[in-house]
């Protein structure tokens, strides 16, 4: 008898604070890590998006102190990652995220899509749900 495993693939958005003073070869190194993991393990990477230098809401604490006896910080860099992956791949992006120093904060979110608007307990009686995959099947075949 063989299991068959099911890899449950699930859209995630991952929205990170930087150090406004990060340099842009750290930043871009570890978003080659973050994208090479994921991809190795059967993900997708959809974007990365660099939303810039901001303001932080209140002032952010990094773990460490860099060269120059910075610890607090009044901004930061915001860049997401959308990617699809196993929620076992989504903790490993979040180890990478936890180690880097340059990361001040990271969040994961579950990205949404049309059939979280509708409850799907019973997607056979669900009229609205069978009206959604009848579209996509008729504009998949165009």
């Amino acid at each position: 008898l063989t299991k068959e495993y099911r890899v449950t693939m699930v859209f995630y958005e991952c929205l990170m604070t930087a150090k406004n003073t990060a340099h842009y070869n750290n930043l871009t190194a570890l978003m080659k890590d973050i994208s090479l993991k994921i991809v190795n393990n059967g993900g997708i990477v959809r974007s990365i998006q660099n939303h810039g230098v901001r303001q932080l809401p209140h002032r952010f604490r990094a773990k460490y102190a860099d060269r120059e006896g910075n610890r607090y910080y009044e901004k930061g860099r915001f860049v997401s990652v959308f990617y699809d992956a196993s929620p076992g791949i989504m903790r490993q992006v979040e180890g990478i995220l936890n180690l880097d120093e340059q990361i001040l904060r990271n969040t994961h979110l579950k990205g949404r899509n049309k059939f979280m608007d509708v409850n799907n307990v019973r997607e056979t009686k669900n009229p609205y749900i069978q009206e959604i995959l009848q579209e996509d099947e008729r504009s998949g075949a165009n």
